[in-house]
């Protein structure tokens, strides 16, 4: 129906790809169409002879029937928005997860999907053109027809939790964790909680909390609950939030107005924690720092980052100094120099380019520094770890960050790859696409249900992952995939959680088993606890 154009338009896009010492092997499927979801590697597919789309593996199996009119995959979230049947022709929309579950059931006319937990659906009811909300044109005979909002249905976690008018409902909503605020169409603002329960708060501004500075202190209001939070009587949980550390006055500050660690120096400010992450800021130079409050990378660059929400998501991060771009892991040595002026720049995370003068295009890696060889064209997207280049020959390949090729030069020029780096798709022409599994031997491999929140959603039976190592000398812990010298509560290469099998002193460095530890360190008195 109404969505062919954008399915048409997801074959043109170029994505990026894996990893160092990557093999690719591939099938070819007879398709009408293949999509491919950046994050997971589940893809949906339109086998050719049928006139539905199914899930299907890598391989080629199928993981759900042929049930739906179009499946695209989500830009937010990995999960897959789908078209059924209707018998309106636009009541057809609806979402289901990378094992084919149902979501959002396909009867609405438009979803969208908010965050990993919330999705809210719009009905709509015939209207006139002077009090549309919506328009459609039938394609074939240029006929428009005008409908507006009647009711919009908001789904938490898979659940239909409650139901807003049209007068209730305008706009885009936020999410912040299990909490999701609401504009109405008087530009007022709503929040409800999981249970779609309305705060008391009236927020004047769509943010996680509401701030007033008094007294050399800033007091901070939960617009979701209406609790004071980062005080002592506060019962919201980090997993409820999205902010769930403050730096005030000097100090970082818990949901419950503890101090979990003290501050390395005193900054100008911090920004929210992102991975175990955060911005610090002072005399106008940046650093980071990672939740024991170590500073990670010191506060001497003119700015860091690229404002994702993964700032370490392949263990580098860039930075500015002295006006030039490079990049820096974890450790804070230069992975790739600082020689570029960063206005000249295009940042994508771990991977930048750069035009030269001849014309072609440079890439900076943070992986791999300055890449030797000149592209014509590249086409990289911020959040994964390879690109897709052209040659002065007009041929396409897939390249990782580190330089290496994942997939020679081809004529091919629809190549998609998922932010995980473990598949990729290009149509091949002929209703034939080629999908290829790419096995990387510096990552552990993505499970085929995809993951939902963070946790797996995979059903099948797997061998159990070896336990992760103990901290470091340094403090710093190796998690069960392999990956080394971590500092905050989370991997940044593959999200797995710290084990909570000891405490560190983020003071003197002392390793304590968790069931023991004291709540004061008593080489230094740090707070542990």
């Amino acid at each position: 129906m109404k969505r062919c154009l954008c399915l048409l338009l997801s074959l043109l896009l170029v994505a990026l790809c894996a990893g160092a010492g990557a093999e690719a092997g591939y099938v070819d499927l007879k398709a009408r169409d293949v999509v491919l979801n950046r994050y997971t590697d589940i893809l949906g597919c339109r086998f050719d002879g049928s006139d539905y789309y199914c899930l299907i593996r890598p391989d080629g199996t199928k993981i759900t029937e042929e049930l739906y009119r179009s499946i695209r995959g989500s830009s937010d979230a990995p999960y897959f928005r789908v078209e059924g049947d209707s018998q309106d022709g636009i009541h057809d929309e609806g979402v289901i997860d990378a094992e084919g579950r149902v979501l959002v059931p396909p009867v609405y006319a438009d979803v969208t999907i908010v965050s990993d937990r919330w999705i809210y659906g719009v009905k709509l009811v015939p209207s006139t053109a002077d009090d549309k909300d919506y328009t459609f044109s039938n394609w074939s005979t240029g006929e428009k027809t005008f409908h507006r909002i009647d009711s919009v249905d908001f789904y938490y976690r898979g659940q239909l939790v409650g139901t807003l008018s049209r007068s209730d409902c305008d706009g885009y909503p936020s999410a912040y964790g299990d909490y999701i605020c609401v504009q109405k169409r008087d530009r007022s603002r709503v929040f409800y909680n999981s249970a779609f329960q309305k705060s008391p708060v009236e927020a004047e501004y769509s943010g996680e909390y509401t701030s007033n500075y008094k007294k050399g202190r800033t007091a901070y209001i939960h617009n979701g609950s209406g609790q004071a939070a980062f005080e002592a009587g506060c019962t919201l949980t980090a997993d409820e939030v999205d902010q769930s550390i403050v730096y005030d006055n000097g100090k970082f500050r818990d949901l419950q107005g503890n101090e979990p660690f003290p501050a390395a120096q005193n900054y100008d400010s911090v920004n929210r924690f992102q991975d175990g992450y955060a911005v610090a800021r002072m005399n106008r130079l940046s650093g980071i720092v990672d939740m024991t409050g170590r500073e990670v990378i010191p506060v001497e660059y003119e700015d860091v980052g690229d404002y994702t929400s993964h700032p370490f998501r392949f263990g580098v991060i860039s930075a500015v100094k002295d006006g030039k771009f490079g990049y820096l892991d974890l450790a804070g040595n230069v992975t790739c120099p600082f020689t570029y002026s960063k206005d000249i720049v295009r940042n994508f995370g771990c991977l930048a380019t750069i035009k030269d003068l001849d014309g072609s295009i440079i890439v900076l890696s943070g992986l791999a520094g300055v890449l030797p060889e000149h592209y014509a064209e590249v086409n990289a997207r911020t959040g994964a770890r390879a690109f897709t280049a052209k040659d002065a020959d007009g041929k396409y390949c897939l390249i990782d960050a580190d330089g290496t090729v994942l997939i020679p030069y081809t004529e091919t020029y629809s190549i998609e790859v998922n932010d995980a780096a473990t598949v990729a798709c290009a149509n091949l022409g002929g209703r034939t696409y080629r999908v290829w599994t790419i096995a990387r031997a510096d990552a552990a491999q993505p499970s085929a249900g995809g993951t939902e929140n963070g946790e797996d959603t995979n059903n099948s039976t797997t061998a159990p992952e070896p336990p992760a190592e103990a901290p470091a000398e340094d403090g710093s812990w190796t998690c069960s995939n392999g990956h080394s010298g971590n500092t905050g509560l989370f991997c940044p290469t593959c999200g797995e959680k710290k084990p909570d099998d000891e405490i560190i002193c983020p003071g003197c460095g002392t390793h304590y088993p968790a069931a023991e530890a004291p709540n004061f360190c008593p080489n230094d008195g740090t707070k542990l606890k």
